[in-house]
């Protein structure tokens, strides 16, 4: 009797103990949820990519029920993902499609914590795995990218539930994580990266089984079967797969841009040179304010533990492949490196259990320890807020340009909203069958107005739009502050006049009398 009762007491201990972490992992979820919805923007339109790939792209494979042929961009699995809700959910305006759109972005970004706790529990115990559970969610930067209704929430879920299934004890599952990589490189293709993580770490974890060939074969079939479908019908649509293309891609761009700095060895040495600098000062700014300090001493506390420190260190350096090279081709952009955070949520608990364990109420300290982390997420959020009463002015004031213009200058990234506001009211509707009047033409290359005029001419210029903003040319901000000095310059509208805070002027160009402007 004693021992059936000790049974019975421990089953019931164990049971309470999974009651109290789904309801720690619920709190959690509703906090990070409340902060996503409170910075979200209901009523700003989705822009550029999010707005040209992927939303349109999702509409057309709901109406047409196949992949459309008119688009040429490889990353098709958000997309194809998002087009289940657009069939499901009928509205009749874009705008609500596109709070749906980033309505599932954000639940994503939500639900990716469950993951986090489950890999981060295959190193520590619960409690601190909770705390790596709350560290993704809280992070300031997942949160806003969370409403942005982009690729990455769904990448960041499928990814860390890959390497929960990989660092399972049981073969099976294993295997099971080389195809949900397969999706996750259907959603971005440096998912083939993390393919290449997994297959190194196999052999590490199976390299005294004497069945690691057949067994690593069988992994490779099941990636290619989940991937391969998917790749056949990118090429039936796009005439190519998606993937290696991209890689073909990026050794003629890597040839090109190295060329740029120097002959043969040298101008690769200097290009990659450059994506190392690039990388180190961008990994060094997204691991402000949370990870900047968990994950050095995080790192140090896992050499305890060389075989994970290990894994996770091949983890970040192969993951780490993608964002080194986009660093090293110019582009400026953190959200390249927030694939790491997961791994940095593995690192960052080893600090977090460190300094918890040196008081006697653990898990007062560690409830202290998640509230500041919610804390500093939240002033770094109010610091770095996004500007939406800007946003909604950009595009209020881009319903007015096209009505004005045909064709202007480029002034971004306000301009992107001159896109949205072309889209029909009656949605949903097939893109190829709306019309974009309005276009922009590039100023890069020109330091002069006389110049930017007369090559823009004959590609339909017709106004020129200014805002006197710091990332514009000098002589676009002339016009801005000295419109007087161009007589061929005609003023129609002022934003100031209609009372908006963005200063913008719009100016039609009187072509009869800038041939007769003394240049």
């Amino acid at each position: 009797m004693t021992l059936s009762w000790r049974k019975i007491k421990r089953i019931s201990t164990q049971f309470q103990g999974r009651i109290d972490t789904v309801l720690s992992l619920l709190i959690i979820g509703i906090i990070a949820l409340s902060l996503r919805l409170y910075y979200f923007p209901y009523d700003v339109p989705l822009t550029l990519d999010a707005l040209n790939d992927y939303f349109l792209y999702a509409n057309d494979v709901s109406i047409l029920g196949h992949l459309p042929t008119n688009f040429s961009f490889a990353n098709n699995g958000w997309p194809m993902f998002l087009s289940f809700f657009f069939s499901i959910f009928h509205f009749n305006n874009y705008l609500d499609y596109m709070i749906l759109q980033r309505i599932v972005s954000v639940v994503l970004s939500v639900l990716t914590i469950i993951p986090v706790y489950l890999l981060c529990n295959k190193f520590v115990s619960k409690p601190y795995s909770l705390a790596g559970a709350a560290i993704f969610a809280f992070e300031p930067r997942i949160i806003q990218n969370s409403v942005l209704g982009i690729t990455e929430p769904l990448y960041f879920f499928l990814l860390t539930f890959t390497l929960v299934l990989f660092f399972s004890s049981h073969t099976k599952i294993r295997y099971l994580s080389f195809g949900i990589a397969a999706l996750t490189s259907l959603v971005r293709a440096e998912g083939l990266f993390l393919f290449v993580a997994l297959s190194v770490l196999y052999f590490i974890l199976e390299k005294k089984n004497a069945k690691i060939i057949g067994r690593y074969s069988i992994a490779i079939i099941i990636f290619l079967l989940v991937i391969l479908p998917m790749a056949y019908l990118r090429i039936q649509a796009m005439g190519y797969d998606g993937l290696t293309g991209n890689f073909n891609a990026g050794v003629h761009n890597t040839t090109l841009f190295s060329s740029q700095k120097g002959n043969g060895i040298i101008g690769i040495i200097l290009f990659v040179i450059n994506g190392i600098e690039n990388y180190f000062k961008y990994l060094g700014w997204v691991m402000i304010p949370i990870f900047v300090f968990f994950v050095p001493i995080g790192i140090f506390l896992m050499k305890k533990q060389n075989r994970n420190l290990l894994m996770i260190l091949i983890l970040i350096i192969i993951l780490s492949l993608p964002p080194l090279y986009v660093y090293a081709m110019g582009i400026q952009e953190t959200r390249y490196l927030y694939v790491l955070y997961p791994l940095f949520c593995v690192i960052s608990i080893f600090t977090i259990k460190s300094f918890v364990e040196k008081f006697k109420k653990h898990n007062m300290v560690l409830t202290l320890v998640i509230g500041g982390i919610l804390l500093s997420s939240i002033a770094f959020l109010d610091v770095k807020q996004t500007d939406y009463e800007h946003q909604r002015e950009a595009y209020s004031l881009a319903q007015k340009i096209t009505r004005i213009t045909g064709a202007t200058n480029d002034y971004y990234p306000e301009d992107s909203y001159l896109t949205p506001v072309q889209i029909p009211e009656k949605w949903p509707v097939l893109s190829s069958s709306v019309k974009f009047h309005v276009t922009t033409i590039s100023t890069a290359g020109f330091n002069s107005l006389n110049k930017y005029i007369e090559s823009s001419e004959s590609k339909g210029l017709t106004h020129l739009i200014v805002d006197g903003g710091k990332n514009r040319p000098n002589f676009l901000n002339d016009v801005f502050y000295h419109d007087e000095k161009y007589p061929f310059l005609v003023k129609v509208f002022d934003s100031e006049d209609s009372g908006y805070k963005y200063h913008l002027k719009v100016y039609s160009i009187d072509y009869n009398k800038f041939d007769q402007y003394d240049k």
